[in-house]
């Protein structure tokens, strides 16, 4: 789950597209490593990262579709393996990373066929404006849900850190206060500031914080278990064959691997663009992806699963769980991550806060008054739902289980469905893409009904 943005600009520049596949950068000449350059580096680490992952390159688009999908939802991956057993939930791990790279290999196959590069675009080529007005809702929406799931993180996590510091204060243990302070003082300046170029180097950020977190996870399992890493694998739960719990696992896995709205951004950009290019850029990003998530979700839930009396009480974050206290690495993979969140709060509302005020005024410039008016509903209102919110799996859960099918799933395939050249309703590819679409439906349906039950019960 990375930061959506809306496009402004619907259709593919072609001019740089070849079917030919020649080398990447083959007439660039490798530079030569110097001192200098060494200590450029780094005074400067993002001139480094902009030059190994230039815009347009495989490797950028790698690094791209890596940062847009990987995110907040991986602090949840134990506890949707807990909810499931282990070789369970490590298939459906599995799967979501499947489903994910097929729908988003459609989307790329719908923009070849269109030449129009954003969802709203598509929308409205294939289906009319109403699709494109549909599509700019369901992703405002969409982006409001997770800011709404960063704050119930970040409200955790603050106190956490000093808990994992020894600090015993109740001041600083109050959630309540931490969102408004964080509201208040870092999302709504940010939130109502024209520009915020100087953040755009989080997706980076949460990149290397999410990998980071695939390491800490793994070293802690293998050094609080020492002596017992092979029994805690045979010993583990192999499946709960649950409906309840296996459709609340569902929309958690739903919205770690919604990455959609950005691959056709990434794909317009990508030098030298084909289908094939596309196709390979989405494999190599989404893999690594999904081995980040399995190392997450596996040993977050190996190190835990027997030391909180019922699958309820697992811890529902995993840098939340009772780990060493006094950790170097635990307190700076937490510290490292509310940033990260921190600063994806006001990316996930522009978007939101601009595609709203288009909405509005269409191509009028917004009053002053209706601009901060919007911003502050945004903001504290997200907050107030934030406060409101039983916890991280009740917000992710209803997220998952209503935005983000529809953007994942559901919508590629109807794109797909228009846009194929093909008249026949039998052939293989539309009765596969009908059949994603009918399925991935249904598991979100059911993800509502049991979200509702658990409310209830």
């Amino acid at each position: 789950m990375g930061d959506y943005h809306l496009l402004k600009d619907d259709k593919v520049d072609n001019s740089n597209t070849n079917q030919t596949e020649p080398a990447e950068n083959a007439n660039q000449q490798p530079q030569k490593i110097t001192w200098e350059l060494i200590k450029l580096y780094f005074r400067h680490p993002s001139r480094l990262l902009e030059e190994r992952f230039s815009p347009g390159s495989l490797k950028g688009s790698v690094f791209n579709i890596l940062a847009a999908t990987i995110g907040a939802g991986i602090l949840t991956l134990p506890y949707a393996v807990n909810l499931v057993g282990l070789y369970l939930g490590f298939f459906i791990l599995i799967a979501g990373f499947l489903a994910s790279l097929y729908t988003s290999r459609l989307l790329i196959t719908s923009s070849d066929w269109t030449t129009v590069a954003s969802y709203e675009g598509l929308g409205e080529t294939l289906y009319g404006p109403k699709m494109r007005t549909f599509c700019e809702v369901i992703i405002i929406i969409n982006n409001f849900g997770i800011y709404v799931a960063y704050l119930v993180i970040l409200m955790g996590l603050g106190p956490h850190v000093f808990h994992l510091m020894g600090i015993d204060n109740s001041i600083l243990k109050n959630q309540y206060l931490w969102g408004g302070i964080m509201a208040v003082f870092i999302v709504y300046p940010l939130t109502i500031a024209k520009k915020i170029s100087a953040l755009r180097y989080t997706s980076a950020l949460s990149t290397a914080a999410c990998a980071y977190l695939a390491i800490l996870v793994t070293y802690e399992f293998f050094v609080m278990k020492d002596g017992e890493t092979l029994d805690r694998f045979t010993e583990a739960p192999v499946a709960e064959i649950d409906p309840y719990r296996i459709f609340m696992m569902c929309p958690l896995i739903f919205f770690a691997y919604t990455c959609h709205p950005s691959v056709l951004m990434i794909y317009a950009g990508l030098n030298r663009r084909t289908t094939v290019r596309g196709h390979k850029f989405l494999w190599r990003g989404l893999l690594t992806v999904m081995i980040i998530y399995v190392l997450v979700g596996v040993f977050g839930y190996l190190t835990f699963y027997d030391e909180n009396g019922g699958y309820e009480n697992f811890p529902k974050i995993i840098l939340s769980a009772n780990y060493r206290e006094g950790s170097a690495g635990v307190i700076v993979g937490t510290i490292t991550m509310f940033i990260t969140l921190l600063c994806g709060c006001p990316m996930l509302l522009h978007p939101c806060r601009n595609a709203t005020l288009s909405l509005i005024f269409k191509d009028k410039p917004a009053p002053r008054t209706e601009f901060l008016g919007l911003a502050t509903i945004l903001v504290f209102g997200g907050l107030g739902l934030s406060w409101v919110a039983p916890n991280i799996i009740s917000v992710l859960s209803l997220v998952g289980s209503l935005t983000n099918p529809v953007i994942s799933y559901i919508l590629p395939c109807l794109f797909y469905v228009k846009a194929h050249p093909g008249s026949s309703w039998y052939s293989a590819d539309l009765l596969l893409c009908r059949f994603v679409m009918v399925f991935m439906s249904g598991i979100a349906f059911m993800g509502v009904v049991m979200f509702w039950y658990g409310i209830a019960k």
